[in-house]
């Protein structure tokens, strides 16, 4: 079933209040218009008409002479809800960022100083047992080999934390290129 024939069956069932011949007029009417509109997708139909339950409603309220409310009768410049959401949703992104954005990096900053102090730090102990092992070796071999697997392990658990940082940092990276993709996305639709 492709766009065009399902908007048409959506239509169909909110247009069930109106007089047989009405219906079929209505509907070979929008059909022909949205071929003609050459318009294929779903989105693109719903852009030009509105919702088929808005459409229907525009087309019952004209067939029986009421005062239309749906889309077709909005005039052209007419703001649609979800384009002035949009706006106002980049406009307090903007604002927070503007705002909590100093916070916001001073906390990161402060965040990853932690991470790399403490990969530092462990660092650091790897290489002291290192050379304690070192100093030990001659007068204590037991210890030495002790120092020396504590070292190990030291060194082994900073290259498991460095992975997992790196894989945090790239995370974080595509987040935010998600959400600045999304909110792109979002102000193209609104346009």
């Amino acid at each position: 079933m492709n766009a065009r024939e399902q908007y048409i069956e959506q239509l169909k069932k909110y247009l069930k209040g109106l007089s047989q011949a009405d219906r079929d007029d209505a509907i070979d009417f929008y059909s022909e218009y949205i071929d003609d509109a050459g318009l294929t997708t779903v989105k693109e139909i719903v852009d030009k008409l509105g919702t088929p339950e808005q459409l229907s409603t525009d087309i019952i309220a004209k067939t029986t002479g009421s005062q239309p409310n749906g889309p077709a009768s909005r005039p052209v410049n007419y703001v649609n809800d979800r384009r002035t959401r949009t706006i106002l949703y980049i406009c307090l992104a903007v604002v927070l960022i503007i705002f909590l954005g100093p916070l916001a990096l001073g906390l990161l900053l402060g965040f990853f100083g932690l991470i790399i102090g403490g990969l530092a730090s462990i660092f650091g102990l790897g290489i002291w047992a290192f050379a304690l092992a070192g100093s030990l070796f001659a007068t204590d071999v037991w210890g030495a080999i002790f120092y020396c697997g504590g070292g190990i392990a030291l060194l082994g658990l900073l290259i498991i934390f460095v992975a997992i940082v790196v894989w945090a940092i790239k995370w974080l990276y595509r987040g935010c290129k998600n959400f600045v993709r999304y909110l792109r996305n979002k102000s193209k639709e609104g346009a």
